[in-house]
């Protein structure tokens, strides 16, 4: 059997990373045992790549961070132990619920993809929205009656970032679907949800009290909470930038 008929075998299987790399794998090589395991490791190396790209962009993260990039001295009334316990993506096989709740610029949304990208990167389903993107989001699924896709792709994922909880009020058409994903959202999986608002004024986000107030219920009972204070690094980086 030559190297055409095995490249031919593996294009049909969709090895496409082993077709196209069969014949540097094969020289040097003493057994068939040798080329046929790096062969396969290479193809699922890609498979695993290819995977974990199609996780993010189905993330939707609004940009890239990590913890690595992240100045904990900058701000050390931040809980970094909390967030590092978070990182460990343990939180995530108990379906708790984590709150970052502080000041405009802290680092919440920062650290919340931060924490979402390691768990993309450990194979998980993220599904990462702004309020604001949430709520147009649920308006355009319900004019294209595909709200029950986007409850799915919603209710599925390992864990749900919602940024910027109270920075928008919604509308009484979205109110009710948002309080339905997370009543059914804190039985099911995890959450991240990041806001600048005080607790008080929670229910200012919904149109009715009675929603904002059962929504507030449901998701304080099995939250953990860090408290975000001190100065704003968006603040900093924007002084930096007028004093270069």
């Amino acid at each position: 059997m030559n190297s055409d008929i095995v490249k031919q075998q593996l294009s049909f299987l969709r090895m496409s990373v082993a077709a196209k790399e069969l014949e540097q794998v094969i020289g040097g090589r003493q057994t068939h045992f040798d080329w046929v395991s790096e062969l396969l490791e290479r193809e699922i190396d890609a498979r695993k790549e290819r995977a974990l790209i199609n996780r993010i962009k189905r993330a939707q993260f609004p940009k890239v961070a990590s913890l690595e990039e992240f100045d904990f001295d900058f701000n050390p009334d931040i809980d970094k132990a909390k967030i590092l316990e978070l990182a460990t993506l343990q939180f995530l096989h108990k379906k708790q619920i984590a709150l970052f709740l502080g000041k405009p610029g802290t680092g919440k949304t920062h650290l919340a993809i931060a924490i979402g990208i390691k768990a993309v990167e450990q194979g998980h389903n993220v599904f990462c929205s702004s309020v604001k993107r949430l709520a147009m989001q649920i308006v355009k699924a319900k004019d294209r009656n595909e709200l029950d896709t986007l409850f799915r792709k919603i209710l599925s994922a390992k864990l749900w970032i919602l940024d910027d909880w109270g920075v928008v009020s919604m509308k009484s058409d979205v109110s009710e679907e948002v309080f339905d994903l997370l009543d059914r959202r804190v039985h099911s999986n995890s959450l991240i949800l990041t806001s600048n608002r005080d607790v008080d004024e929670w229910p200012q986000v919904f149109h009715e009290p009675v929603i904002a107030a059962a929504a507030i219920d449901r998701i304080f009972d099995r939250a953990q909470i860090l408290t975000f204070n001190g100065k704003s690094y968006r603040l900093n980086s924007k002084i930096k930038e007028i004093r270069d």
